[in-house]
């Protein structure tokens, strides 16, 4: 799990408003796999391409825009 941005001390400013946004943690985003009628055929053999991308959410409290950053892991995952 990602360290939130409260424990590392990063604050994160709204690209719109220039005001501080507030850290909504770590939100990890499905990809791969299949769903619908796949699923129901295969099972949870149908999750087998299926992984976890985490990523740090923050919102703005003044405007409402949302901003995703690639946590540690993430970005260690892909190599980088």
């Amino acid at each position: 799990m990602s360290e939130s941005a409260a424990q590392t001390g990063i604050l994160v400013k709204c690209s719109s408003c220039n005001t501080t946004m507030t850290d909504l943690g770590d939100i990890p985003f499905r990809t791969g796999g299949t769903s619908g009628a796949a699923h129901l055929l295969f099972g949870n053999w149908a999750e087998l391409g299926e992984g976890v991308l985490h990523l740090d959410a923050f919102v703005c409290q003044n405007c409402g825009r949302i901003q995703l950053f690639a946590d540690r892991q993430t970005r260690d995952s892909l190599g980088r």
